[in-house]
């Protein structure tokens, strides 16, 4: 049922909220300012604009949602008996297919899997990110929480990100429009980007109407200008922003140019000044530049074209200054904050890139199926840069072709994208530049397409060069993109409905504790007050002296400070054969296939002591035992001591066999293509087993036992030295081989072979079997008079306590 709400029910509720906010701006402005092929993008701008406003104020933002359905139903209203203009016709065709090429392109690794979710899982947190601000703010408006509030990884994000003034246009509108259907944002935001996207095709369509005459080349043309690879790429990672921004910038683009603001009457500059509020919205000061150059551009043009009408071309662009500046009213109020980082070029670090991006990424092509590593790493550098040498002279040829038709438009296009990117490079780090490549790459190959385009004026021989040149475009950056899909990373579906149905059972019982680093958790039980490693609230999280050091992607109870444990009633714990046991105090409530969930049980004060041990033989020296002794006397008469066995799991051994080209890193081992992997393993008894795979994958891997399959794995992708369950199984004692089989690639997404070192989805750790009598380990009891006993015994032990009735 998510699946059919977010890919069937969410596109047409939003594209027909869309259509009635566009009619109703078209109604506004009179119908010859909004041309028919924009009306869903400045439909989408307006609900962008209202969704600012609204999501700006805590009185205000639960009304988002009402008000983009009431200015959507206002649209269809005022456009009345004109609705029947809208039935399909041949000339939706084409803009349709400028529409669809992006949308689809975004859309399909998450389609494709058949199940709901979204990509760029693991690649980095600012996606998690999004989606804690999306549904603050549509909840709670731009209120900063207390400090003293802030008891959760949810809230602790949400302060950061009030507190520097982060643009949220295009999050409330993701919010808005997912609470209209009653689907979490979370299972809705790659449909919103696909619509983006689908949006951003459109514009350019337009854009393109002066410098390719042919309908259906100009489709193709704009369809494939949407999505440079650079810009596809960072989408599918965490691209809300930049892809929302430059999809308003093309916009503004197309509405400036196709009517010049200095003629006319004021009401047709309205789609204008909503576009632009829209820009702002959802980019803040950071999309001056384009948006700047392109106002500064079509402001030239007026009063160089129309000497004679100068004082009334002023007071129309007064007018749409003055309605740009109304409506982004809440963009003002948010940019007090933000000044002082976008002032500074924002932060000057390589956030998740393992290097710059070269700006060379701006012009289109890019063949890597990981923008964040270089192109050496994939191979591809040299074609690569004889691709981008093709398409920037054909940019050029673009350029010099406008100059001599003076196509403002393509001109318009040009100075925005040089001068910003050049602007911005200068200034920024390279974190921020690859920002400012993804909004200028659409604007680059726009201009290449026109140029390709102006080969049909060669003789009628050699026009047959100008499809040719498109469809080598075309090629050139389709081909990255078809690298960064088969390549990218999905969200594991059946994990994250554990987690939903836990932040359920488990609402305002919290708070509780998360101990794996993953971000998602930190999102989805955020009504459960959950304490995650990725943000955890401030002061942060206090380690025991002996803890591991740096950051550990799953972290065991016993590495923090017992007492800190103990502050938390509920744990949520993603299920790993090798760790700790809870307290004594705690008891397993609920268990789900990935993840259990703890609840303290007894007072925090009833256990004096929490010793952690490491499980191995003869570890408790005498000093350790007469410590215990010392402090179980101070627990007062009573005091008995509890203790959980160490784990039972059984860890294959090293490899007998590893297919050549496979990578190995000590346990873990990341094939570069089909193969397979061979290693023993020696179970003590026989008897039924519970078995886990260590590891992260993408496609396909079988898992064989003597010869005979155990379990399949797919799409189950995780951060590093995290388990994924494989089911039971019987087994004879004594030693047996154990394969990991992965086979040849197919055209689904998520199978292809890391470009980099994080091995999202190739990654085979060691495999753990588990005697299923002992996966849940009981607390086990003793007296003061055999403590001593237990204490100076050979028995491997996880921890042992000092508990006071």
């Amino acid at each position: 049922m998510t699946f059919f709400l977010s890919w069937v029910v969410y596109p047409v509720v939003v594209v027909a909220l869309s259509l009635g906010a566009g009619l109703g701006l078209r109604r506004l402005a009179g119908s010859g300012a909004l041309a028919g092929v924009l009306v869903l993008p400045a439909g989408m701008a307006a609900i962008v604009t209202v969704s600012a406003l609204t999501t700006q104020f805590d009185a205000l933002a639960e009304l988002t949602a009402p008000c983009i359905l009431v200015i959507a139903v206002a649209g269809f209203v005022a456009t009345g008996r004109s609705l029947s203009q809208l039935r399909p016709a041949r000339s939706w065709i084409w803009p349709s297919l400028a529409a669809l090429l992006p949308a689809v392109t975004i859309a399909a690794p998450v389609v494709l899997t058949g199940k709901p979710g979204l990509t760029g899982y693991t690649r980095i947190p600012d996606l998690m990110h999004q989606l804690q601000f999306t549904q603050w703010i549509t909840h709670s408006g731009r209120t900063i929480p207390p400090e003293s509030a802030v008891d959760s990884s949810y809230l602790e994000t949400v302060i950061k990100m009030l507190g520097v003034g982060y643009p949220g246009g295009a999050q409330g509108a993701l919010g808005g429009t997912s609470a209209l259907i009653g689907v979490d944002p979370l299972w809705s935001y790659q449909a919103f980007l696909a619509l983006v996207a689908g949006g951003m095709g459109l514009s350019l369509y337009a854009l393109l109407s002066t410098a390719i005459a042919s309908r259906p080349w100009r489709a193709l043309a704009a369809g494939v200008a949407a999505q440079p690879t650079i810009l596809y790429s960072y989408a599918l990672a965490a691209g809300i922003k930049e892809l929302a921004a430059v999809a308003g910038i093309t916009l503004v683009a197309a509405l400036l140019f196709a009517r010049h603001p200095g003629d006319g009457r004021p009401r047709e500059l309205i789609p204008l000044a909503v576009a632009t509020a829209a820009a702002f919205a959802v980019f803040n000061l950071g999309v001056l530049p384009w948006i700047g150059m392109l106002l500064a551009v079509g402001f030239a043009a007026d009063f160089v074209t129309r000497r004679e009408a100068r004082r009334g071309a002023l007071v129309r662009w007064g007018a749409l200054t003055a309605g740009v500046a109304i409506l982004s009213v809440p963009t003002i109020i948010v940019a007090r904050r933000l000044a002082p980082v976008a002032g500074s070029g924002g932060p000057p670090d390589l956030g998740n890139l393992a290097a710059p991006v070269p700006a060379w990424s701006a012009v289109g092509p890019w063949l890597t199926s990981d923008h964040r590593f270089p192109l050496e790493v994939a191979n591809a550098a040299t074609v690569t840069y004889v691709l981008i040498g093709l398409v920037l002279a054909f940019a050029v040829l673009g350029l010099l072709w406008s100059l001599r038709r003076r196509d403002l438009r393509m001109l318009g296009l040009a100075v925005a994208a040089v001068v910003a990117l050049v602007f911005v490079s200068r200034r920024a780090g390279p974190w921020v530049d690859l920002k400012a490549y993804t909004i200028t790459a659409p604007l680059v190959l726009t201009l290449a397409f026109a140029g390709a385009a102006a080969l049909w004026q060669l003789p009628r021989r050699a026009r047959w060069l100008a499809p040719l040149a498109i469809v080598a475009i075309g090629a050139s950056v389709l081909t990255g993109n078809a690298l960064v899909y088969h390549d990218s990373t999905i969200t594991p579906y059946a994990r994250f409905v554990e987690l939903e149905q836990i932040a359920e059972r488990y609402a305002g019982l919290g708070p509780a504790l998360h101990t794996t680093l993953d971000d998602y958790p930190e999102y989805l039980l955020r009504d459960v007050e959950v304490t995650g490693m990725f943000n955890p609230p401030r002061p942060g999280l206090p380690f025991r002296a002996d803890a591991r050091g740096g950051t550990a992607y799953t972290r065991d109870l016993d590495d923090f400070d017992p007492k800190f444990v103990q502050t938390y009633p509920l744990l949520v714990l993603r299920r790993d054969p090798t760790t700790s046991r809870p307290p004594s105090n705690y008891s397993l409530v609920t268990r789900m296939d990935y993840y259990d969930v703890w609840r303290r049980t007894a007072p925090a004060r009833n256990v004096v002591e929490h010793v952690a041990l490491e499980g191995e033989r003869n570890e408790r020296t005498a000093r350790m035992c007469d410590d215990l002794q010392t402090d179980l006397r101070r627990a007062g008469r009573g005091a008995r001591v509890a203790f959980a066995a160490a784990s039972a799991a059984v860890r294959t051994g090293r490899p007998e066999f590893v297919s050549a080209g496979w990578e190995s890193d000590d346990l873990d081992h990341f094939p570069n293509g089909p193969g397979r992997l061979k290693q023993p393993v020696t179970l003590p008894r026989g008897g039924p087993y519970a078995v886990w795979l260590r590891g992260s994958v993408g496609r396909a891997v079988r898992i064989l036992v003597d010869g005979r399959q155990l379990a399949e794995v797919r799409l189950d992708e995780s951060f590093p030295y995290q388990y994924i369950p494989l089911g039971r199984a019987s087994f004879a004692p004594g030693v047996h081989d154990v394969e990991l089989v992965r086979g040849g690639g197919s055209p689904l997404p998520s199978t292809g072979n890391d470009v980099g070192s994080d091995g999202a989805t190739t990654r085979l750790g060691p495999l753990m079997f588990v005697p299923a009598d002992s996966v849940t380990r009981q607390v086990q009891w003793v007296d003061g008079a055999r403590a001593m006993q237990l204490c100076r015994g050979d028995a491997r032990l996880d921890w042992i306590e000092i508990v006071r009735r």
